[in-house]
């Protein structure tokens, strides 16, 4: 699982950063359906990296959110 980098964010659209957190929820849906339909195997880690991952790009399209409207 490749972590998304500040830089990369940073340089997203906010079109472009709601469309990736979408696509980020549902990796993290379907990795929690997988964990669900196979008890043997844990994704614990990897869930644990999706969901910063969608809070990291929540807090930037926030950023880029307060500081459009500051300007």
């Amino acid at each position: 699982m490749k972590e998304i980098s500040n830089k990369e964010l940073n340089s997203l659209s906010l079109e472009q950063l709601a469309l990736k957190s979408e696509e980020l929820r549902r990796d993290l849906f379907q990795l929690r359906l997988k964990e669900a339909t196979s008890p043997t195997k844990s994704f614990s880690s990897d869930q644990r990296k999706l969901k910063r991952s969608v809070a990291r790009v929540l807090t930037c399209m926030n950023e880029k959110f307060v500081l459009g409207l500051r300007d």
